[in-house]
């Protein structure tokens, strides 16, 4: 049957292990290192020289997480002097102190095509701005999430910490972890309460690194809610052109030496989603360019749907090359209505948090096509 993930469990006794410069986490193949652009554009020059640094690899790649951030693995362990400055010489650890707290996921599109309430491109750099000019809010975890939605209701249904929903022009409503909780307030005001309610996350925590989300708390975050939210449902995630823009897919979310030789052609800035896709702002035009290169331009490409855990080699744990069996099931991958996932263990890493095709562990290609056709009946 199709598994939905499962909510994240108190019972834990360390603090989060999500990697940064300053604090690798080592796999079985190395360090991995992760950059958060935190809702902001990233340079395509930094892509290039990202990828100057995994260059050495067998198989090089930039990967996407699914909040919008670019990682690094199989780097050396302990990550060398050199290796640190290349990637901070890319400009996108802009805080040593605060790079592992800049998790925020906005609307990509908001204000490049027409939909929402409005434009939260400046309240994104705000909010940037301001959890990396705070001291206290260094402390804040790894996996605390900020999520800005301008009205279209895209991030919104994401698991968070803390958010900010566009209701009008000017208007907004923030958000305690979930729609059910929160204040409306004037646009402008969103980012210094935010802030506010951070501090006092970090605040209430007293220091428990075990404590990750602010549904963790003995008492709820803030003053009494005076407003909530009744969603509609969410819109399609688009591929191709988006009015004179281009929002591309990329494969198993592996940006590869390719893609980005073929971005600098393109453009000289993308957007990271947190469905590992990029937005290329006035790229229609290089869709068959882009599509040549790889990246996905068709909202019915398998690609869109097929995803998989790290694998062998990257984890030890698992008892297969994840990603090597998804390439070669993505040609005859059926259509459906539901991700599908291969995970190479029981923990299945990385799988989706609606309802989703479980492929664990097949021995083969036709195994996996059995394993999905007989969850999918269901659903057809």
């Amino acid at each position: 049957m199709c598994r939905v993930t499962a909510p994240s469990s108190r019972e834990r006794r360390a603090g989060d292990a999500c990697p940064g410069v300053s604090r690798p986490f080592v796999a079985a193949d190395g360090s991995i290192v992760r950059l958060r652009p935190a809702g902001r554009t990233v340079p395509v020059d930094a892509l290039s020289r990202l990828m100057d640094v995994v260059a050495v690899q067998p198989d090089p790649a930039i990967q996407l997480t699914s909040r919008g951030a670019l990682q690094l693995r199989g780097l050396p362990d302990p990550l060398t002097p050199r290796i640190r400055e290349a990637i901070r010489a890319t400009g996108l650890v802009p805080s040593a102190s605060h790079e592992l707290v800049r998790n925020v996921v906005a609307s990509p599109l908001s204000g490049l095509d027409g939909a929402g309430h409005c434009d939260l491109r400046p309240v994104t750099r705000a909010l940037d701005t301001a959890l990396c000019a705070d001291p206290v809010l260094a402390h804040l975890g790894g996996r605390f999430l900020f999520v800005l939605d301008d009205g279209r209701g895209d991030v919104v249904g994401e698991s968070f910490d803390l958010g900010v929903f566009a209701t009008g022009p000017g208007r907004c409503v923030v958000l305690v972890g979930g729609t059910d909780r929160g204040w409306e307030v004037p646009l402008a005001a969103a980012v210094p309460r935010l802030v506010a309610l951070a501090q006092e996350f970090v605040e209430r925590a007293g220091g428990d690194e075990s404590v990750w989300h602010v549904s963790e708390l003995a008492m709820p975050l803030g003053t009494e809610p005076t407003a909530g939210l009744d969603l509609p449902p969410p819109p399609e995630r688009p591929r191709g052109a988006v009015g004179d823009h281009a929002v591309v897919a990329v494969p198993l979310g592996l940006l590869r030496p390719d893609h980005v030789a073929t971005l600098a052609r393109v453009t000289d800035r993308v957007l990271v989603t947190p469905w590992r896709s990029l937005v290329v702002e006035n790229a229609a035009p290089a869709l068959p360019e882009l599509e040549a290169a790889g990246l996905v331009t068709h909202v019915d490409s398998p690609w869109t749907r097929l995803h998989a855990c790290a694998g062998l080699p990257g984890c030890a744990r698992s008892a297969l090359d994840t990603r090597a069996l998804a390439r070669d099931l993505a040609p005859v991958l059926p259509r459906g209505h539901l991700p599908v996932h291969v995970s190479g263990c029981e923990r299945r890493c990385g799988t989706p948090a609606t309802a989703y095709v479980d492929v664990l562990t097949p021995r083969s290609t036709e195994e996996a096509l059995s394993t999905i056709a007989e969850q999918e009946s269901p659903w057809t």
